[in-house]
């Protein structure tokens, strides 16, 4: 039992060099990339950012008041979706298990399953990838609420919806941007492409999670559409960094695509049969 355990110790150890090793090394340069649709994008969401918080935070504010109990409940349950904590704990912990297994695999007698070790070892960077996403956005809300400490709708019959306190401590003024939001819209881009047969479904579901942060009175509409835009932003920068490194994607005529795609459910699939 001290063996193993040993083993996948060293595993992950050598993992994680290796991993630091191949972040120094940059294979593509930056400029492999057409910025403009990224800008184009980011000035459109500005724009719907604007138009929200003009058009937008003030009505559905007292428009919200007047749902139903049961509905607001229902939407509090929702909110929890964009809670951070679960997608550190199920990365972390797939990305372990991968690199277990791999030092299992190499350790056991016969001949090597190459495309398994491939396989797992490809479920490993993405696994961190989002990982990273999450932490990378999640630092990225942190900083912006508190630089910009916007009040939350519960002042909003005291100071209305434009109120702002800088820093913004305590968390009554880190209104914007929606961080659930951004956790939300991050982590759907960061495994919709991985899984783009997902993908609707995932950014539904973050839309969800963005429209419950305004329905449980915790954010302006405009604080979820920001989010949302900081999120599938926070995502394309981190994949970004992680394409011109090779890791979990690569670049190819200026294009980013994902690495070894539709290798992991076949190897995995026959290891088990």
């Amino acid at each position: 039992m001290s063996g193993t355990r040993g083993r996948g110790l060293s595993a992950l150890a050598w993992s994680a060099r290796e991993l630091r090793r191949r972040w120094r090394v940059r294979r593509i340069a930056p400029r492999a990339y057409d910025a403009r649709i990224v800008a184009v994008v980011a000035l459109a969401f500005c724009a719907a950012v604007a138009a929200s918080a003009y058009f937008l935070d003030a009505p559905l504010t007292l428009w919200v008041r007047e749902w139903p109990r049961g509905l607001r409940r229902a939407f509090a349950y929702v909110t929890l979706l964009g809670d951070s904590l679960y997608i550190f704990v199920l990365s972390a912990f797939t990305m372990a298990t991968a690199l277990l297994m791999r030092a299992r695999l190499a350790a056991q007698p016969g001949p090597f399953d190459r495309a398994l070790d491939a396989a797992l070892a490809t479920l490993a960077a993405r696994a961190f990838f989002v990982f990273v996403v999450c932490a990378a956005s999640g630092v990225l809300s942190q900083v912006l609420k508190r630089a910009i400490g916007r009040a939350r709708p519960r002042f909003f019959d005291e100071y209305g919806p434009f109120h702002f306190v800088f820093p913004g401590f305590p968390s009554t003024f880190a209104s914007f941007p929606s961080g659930h939001t951004i956790t939300a819209f991050a982590c759907a881009a960061a495994v919709g492409w991985f899984a783009p047969r997902l993908r609707l479904a995932l950014f539904g579901l973050a839309a969800l999670v963005g429209v419950s942060r305004v329905a449980v009175g915790a954010h302006y509409a405009s604080d979820v559409v920001a989010g949302a835009a900081i999120g599938w932003l926070s995502a394309v920068a981190v994949r970004r960094a992680f394409a011109a490194r090779g890791l979990a994607f690569r670049i190819v005529g200026g294009r980013v695509l994902v690495r070894r795609a539709g290798l992991i459910w076949p190897a995995l699939r026959a290891r088990i049969r």
